[in-house]
C-alpha cells in the first residue's frame, strides 16, 4: 500500500474505487423496491454490473499506464 500512496496516479486509483464503493451503498436502499431498467435488467444486477466495469476499467487504466514497477 506504501507504494500506492506513492505517487499521484496510486491516489487516484483508490480514490476512483473508494467512491465506486460508496456509490454502490448509496444505489442499495433502492434494491428493496422492484425497478426494472431498460425492460429487462433489474437495478441490483445493474449496479453489480456497472461496479465492476468501474473496477475493471480502474484497473486496467491504472496497470497499462501508471505501474510504477516496469
Amino acid at each position: 500500500m506504501r507504494e500506492i500512496f506513492g505517487h499521484r496516479a496510486g491516489r487516484i486509483f483508490l480514490l476512483v474505487l473508494f467512491l465506486s464503493v460508496v456509490g454502490l451503498f448509496a444505489v442499495t436502499p433502492l434494491f428493496s423496491k422492484p425497478v426494472i431498467i431498460m425492460g429487462w435488467i433489474s437495478l441490483p444486477f445493474a449496479a453489480g454490473i456497472i461496479f465492476l466495469l468501474v473496477w475493471l476499467c480502474a484497473y486496467l487504466v491504472y496497470y497499462f499506464k501508471y505501474w510504477p514497477f516496469r
